[in-house]
């Protein structure tokens, strides 16, 4: 028990407030939230250092943000080839019906914004030039894919691993500002007939999700707007933020871009709080029109992604007539949802489309066309076509490649495959992945799963091996998965240096991969490599932040340190072994001892002579 002004243990002084009233308990809490380090006040969503740095994190990581960070940003769901099919098949019905018109350029551009890792633009004109040679058309000899992203390194990274490398004269890079697109691309030679940039086609893939937006509420205070106040961790030691409070402060008021860069680089000892603040309808942009609409949905709170509205504007300006724009992200697709989907992954920060609002600005303009498939009931990314005037060819491709029928005869056998397994019918579930794969060739994500199927659930490691091998044919850079499936498939074939290489070509596509270290651990016991498995084990520890592996990891640890254990006993006894008596020296006589007589007979006699 400690008294007034005592000091409890481990902790600080207690202060005496003489002659006061003690606090509350809620001015206690209080007291304990002011003492928090603040490194920037309230402010919008996306004015906040949270968005920002989640901004700079994109911009400055690459493709590594996909691929190599602990909590990478899915990638797979817009890059297995399937929305790449979906999208060339919508293009080539808009080229033909330009072409029965007579409106057909020479040359055909289309552009991407926001490219990722590139695997979209790379299957896309795969299957575009697939299309064309067997329709018996030249559109693609006439085409000129423009891919483009604000991350310069995004586009390194994809030349680097030669995601182009297939479609020679067909592609052109370009850095774009997403908010500002006609800047960058002012160069490109995509000019119509009044000077200004005529693309075919706009392909926006999760991009509408990393633009600015707000989110607004109503109640009884009037018009409130999500804040956000950026602040340092609790239990930050002075060993973690080396900088310095004051420092990390002067870093959080500065615009100096090497400055923003110094902050990201501790963003992990940052804390976001949000809170409601009241705001101008009339300082937001397009604050009238989401008010508009939450009062119509009866909605208490409305997602305003301005960002997006302003982003297709722009691109509008970039498209020619019969031109089209074909968005695919995730969101909100019915008005009246209350829905705030905000979402993190590793630095970086995403908020959710709000269909029905982008739908308000757009439908029912003169000489726009704002289409949406008739069903898309189970989707969890949502498709949306925007043009000026596309050909009434295309929205139908449209609309029935983005069905629910259409994307259930694609998806559906894959989800029967994996209840099958679950269920133990595995006979049931190869015949399931068989058809899945018949609907889905190119799926290398797809492929992916088979092989561990074939390999672990029906332990047939050959096939397993044979499978993995086809979809690294699709994508061997962008996919460390791929390459432990086919590593642990080598492995169960005995074929263990093999394999070996199979994980570190996962640590390359993926230095922070914990299932390759794991998977090194076991290569390194079977070829008796004791110090290098241990060594496996400690990094696979480091970077499992998770704990997932951790219970195996520590097993396997115990087990090379026993198989040491033994070894070591086992070169004792050996070493034991090869110690022999020498033999005495000629001439040297043995001291008299204790035993029979001189000449006593018997073997015991005989033996000791």
């Amino acid at each position: 028990m400690s008294v007034p002004g005592s000091t409890p243990s481990g902790g600080a002084p207690v202060p005496v407030r003489a002659g006061l009233a003690p606090l509350s308990p809620a001015e206690l809490l209080a007291g304990a939230h002011a003492r928090r380090v603040v490194l920037q006040e309230f402010r919008p969503l996306a004015e906040s250092l949270e968005w920002e740095l989640g901004q700079r994190y994109l911009q400055d990581r690459g493709s590594k943000a996909f691929l190599s960070d602990a909590e990478p940003v899915p990638f797979a769901v817009n890059n297995d080839g399937t929305l790449s099919a979906s999208a060339a098949e919508v293009l080539f019905a808009a080229l033909s019906a330009a072409e029965r018109d007579g409106t057909l350029e020479p040359d055909v551009y289309v552009l991407e914004l926001g490219i990722g890792v590139g695997l979209f633009a790379r299957y896309f004109l795969d299957h575009f030039r697939a299309l064309c040679e067997r329709e018996g058309k030249d559109y693609y000899g006439r085409l000129c894919y423009v891919a483009a992203d604000y991350s310069e390194r995004m586009l390194l990274d994809a030349a680097r691993r030669g995601t182009f490398a297939a479609h020679p004269g067909r592609y052109l890079l370009r850095v774009a500002d997403a908010m500002k697109p006609e800047e960058a691309l002012a160069r490109c030679p995509v000019l119509g007939a009044e000077g200004r940039a005529a693309f075919r086609a706009v392909f926006l893939n999760y991009l509408l999700d990393c633009l600015p937006a707000a989110v607004l509420r109503r109640d009884e205070g009037g018009l409130k707007q999500l804040c956000v106040r950026t602040c340092l961790a609790r239990g930050a030691g002075p060993g973690e933020v080396a900088l310095g409070v004051e420092e990390l402060r002067r870093l959080a008021g500065s615009a100096e871009a090497r400055d923003r860069r110094e902050l990201r680089e501790v963003a992990a000892l940052l804390v976001a709080e949000y809170d409601y603040r009241p705001a101008d309808v009339a300082a937001i942009p397009h604050g009238e029109l989401a008010v508009r609409q939450a009062q119509m949905a009866g909605q208490k709170q409305v997602v305003l992604n301005y960002g997006a509205i302003e982003c297709l504007e722009r691109v509008l300006g970039l498209v020619g007539e019969g031109g089209l724009v074909l968005v695919n992200d995730y969101g909100q697709t019915k008005a009246g949802e209350d829905d705030f989907a905000h979402q993190r992954y590793s630095g970086a920060t995403f908020v959710g489309v709000n269909f029905p609002l982008l739908q308000a600005h757009f439908a029912g303009r003169a000489g726009l066309t704002w289409a949406k498939p008739d069903d898309e009931e189970g989707a969890g990314v949502y498709a949306r076509l925007l043009g000026r005037r596309p050909a009434a060819g295309a929205v139908a491709r449209f609309k029935e490649r983005f069905g629910k029928g259409e994307r259930e005869g694609r998806e559906g056998p894959a989800r029967a495959a994996r209840e099958w397994v679950k269920q133990g019918r595995l006979e049931a579930a190869l015949l399931a992945y068989q058809q899945a794969l018949e609907r889905q060739p190119g799926n290398w994500a797809l492929m992916s799963e088979v092989a561990h199927f074939l390999t672990f659930a029906l332990g047939d490691a050959a096939a397993g091996a044979e499978m993995a091998r086809a979809g690294l044919a699709r994508n061997e850079a962008c996919s460390a998965e791929l390459w432990n499936v086919l590593g642990d498939a080598l492995y169960n074939l005995g074929r263990t240096q093999e394999s070996l290489l199979c994980f570190r070509h996962a640590l390359a596509v993926s230095p922070e991969d914990v299932r390759a270290r794991y998977n090194l651990v076991f290569v390194h016991v079977r070829r008796g490599e004791h110090a290098a498995a241990l060594a496996a084990v400690g990094e696979a520890l480091a970077w499992d932040r998770e704990g997932t592996y951790r219970e195996d990891l520590l097993a396997k640890q115990r087990e090379v340190l026993a198989a040491m254990d033994q070894g070591r006993q086992r070169q004792y006894r050996r070493t034991a072994d090869r110690i022999i008596a020498p033999r005495p020296p000629a001439g040297w006589e043995r001291p008299a001892q204790p035993g029979p007589a001189p000449g006593a007979g018997g073997a015991m006699g005989a033996a000791s002579g």
